[in-house]
């Protein structure tokens, strides 16, 4: 994985995912605006890293067909089951899965394990505070640390795969 890759995670996409994280833990919702903010942010600095780097376009490419492929899905089921994922969860979702698998197949893999283990865990942890089914919780800020949880994860990947 290129460094270049790393700065847009740390320069372009970490400010705005902090501030929606923020926003989702206080008020239950991800401001369209910083939605984009982010999207449009991650997907120009990745487009000049591939205009730059001609060995990470095709890793680029799949990272793009992956979060848009993803993203629809997530707006489908968002659409089709309210009460499974938020509009805004999935209108995040494909950014999420664009920085990560920019990162690499193992990084997307180890990112979507951890989103889904750990919202599985706030979610049970909510249900066993409240002793109600149904709570809801900010899923906003463990989804948006998906690239993070990802390259920690990696490497459990890469071995459970043979690859490392």
């Amino acid at each position: 994985m290129p460094l270049t890759t790393l700065a847009v995670l740390l320069v372009v996409y970490l400010p705005p995912a902090l501030v929606l994280a923020w926003v989702d833990g206080r008020e239950h919702r991800l401001p369209n605006r910083w939605v984009g903010v982010l999207t449009l942010g991650v997907l120009v600095a990745l487009t000049l890293e591939g205009a730059v780097l001609p060995a990470q376009r095709q890793t680029l490419r799949v990272a793009l067909v992956l979060a848009l492929v993803l993203g629809v899905g997530a707006v489908l089921l968002a659409l089709l089951a309210p009460p499974l994922l938020g509009m805004g969860d999935a209108k995040t979702l494909p950014v999420v899965v664009l920085m990560s698998a920019a990162l690499g197949g193992e990084v997307l893999i180890a990112s979507l394990l951890g989103i889904a283990l750990l919202s599985g865990a706030a979610g049970a942890a909510a249900i066993l505070w409240t002793r109600r089914s149904g709570v809801r919780f900010a899923v906003g800020p463990l989804l948006l640390a998906g690239p993070f949880l990802g390259l920690l994860g990696a490497p459990l990947v890469r071995a459970a795969l043979g690859t490392s």
